[in-house]
């Protein structure tokens, strides 16, 4: 049984798995993700760090230092390492209580190391953040923090272990996880929940423009009944601001299987949109993400719509 790892310790075991050059994960774009305002971007936040060698952010992510580790310790730990590319299971349930809200991430990591290795992971992130101020603070923090991961090494490239990686498993069909349009992320998660019970023209939850819907309307025929409907997105997202709107473009990975009993896989892309400026009558800008466009192409494999995802989708 391969054995529990920490977070802290994981990309400093010996990797073994390695592939051909054409099938090896993409270094990211060097660009800084810094954003913590859901759990999965958090993720993504600190892999970008990780990649870009800003180990000083990384480790600031972390709500206390992981391991008891100085962050001189923590960056030794990720020498060999030349790039990570996680993927995160949607939906993501957020337990409130007590002035807490936590969050468990199902998340599965493939490792590049500089000497030309590769390796993946899979595990579950605890991520916590608070929702009443704290000591001075006249408003709580809005930023989400690491609190403990729990990584195991993997074989081979299978998201199915996602499933049960964290201690409340839940999927989107579970009925527990409640719509949100908060950040980009969450409305791609709202979305393939209104997808995942049948409801394949989602616009009142989601905002989405079905105009520019490309997905759905490629692929809403095969979705419709659909088995085992799994979807797992990129959590470095790019985001820009233009004409008094602010644009983030989502990668994510589409597995399911028709009722027909083919399988597929694929790669998309989702743009949402939210305004920063007041519209009509309003006195303050719509705080929610809305879908405007996506997009949506069949892989032959897994690892090539992982690979196609972790490119990201750039504008």
């Amino acid at each position: 049984m391969l054995r529990r790892l920490w977070l802290i310790g994981v990309l400093t075991l010996s990797l073994t798995a390695v592939l051909p050059a054409a099938a090896q994960t993409p270094t990211p774009v060097p660009i800084p993700i810094t954003d913590q305002t859901d759990p999965a971007s958090l993720i993504g936040s600190y892999y970008n760090a990780i990649t870009l060698r800003d180990y000083t952010r990384a480790y600031s992510y972390w709500e206390a230092a992981p391991a008891n580790q100085t962050e001189a310790q923590f960056a030794a730990g990720f020498s060999d390492t030349a790039s990570v590319q996680a993927l995160v299971q949607l939906p993501i349930f957020e337990d409130a209580g007590a002035g807490n809200v936590h969050a468990s991430v199902p998340t599965f990591l493939i490792a590049n190391r500089t000497d030309g290795t590769q390796a993946y992971y899979a595990g579950c992130f605890t991520t916590h953040k608070t929702n009443v101020p704290v000591g001075d603070a006249a408003e709580p923090d809005p930023n989400w923090y690491l609190q403990k991961g729990e990584l195991r090494q993997q074989d081979t490239v299978n998201l199915n272990v996602l499933t049960t990686a964290c201690a409340q498993p839940v999927s989107l069909t579970d009925d527990v996880v409640s719509p949100s349009l908060f950040t980009p992320i969450q409305a791609v998660q709202t979305y393939f929940i209104e997808i995942a019970n049948g409801n394949m023209n989602p616009v009142s939850q989601t905002g989405v423009d079905n105009t520019g819907n490309i997905f759905a309307q490629t692929f809403a025929s095969q979705l419709t009944g659909a088995e085992d409907l799994q979807v797992f997105v990129n959590p470095e997202l790019f985001t820009e601001g233009a004409a008094g709107s602010i644009y983030a473009n989502i990668p994510v990975l589409v597995t399911f299987t028709t009722v027909d009993l083919i399988p597929y896989t694929l790669s998309t892309c989702f743009v949402a949109r939210k305004s920063n400026v007041p519209v009509g009558d309003a006195a303050e800008p719509d705080p929610d993400w809305h879908i405007s466009s996506s997009s949506g192409t069949s892989q032959p494999d897994l690892l090539s719509a992982i690979t196609v995802v972790g490119q990201g989708c750039m504008p």
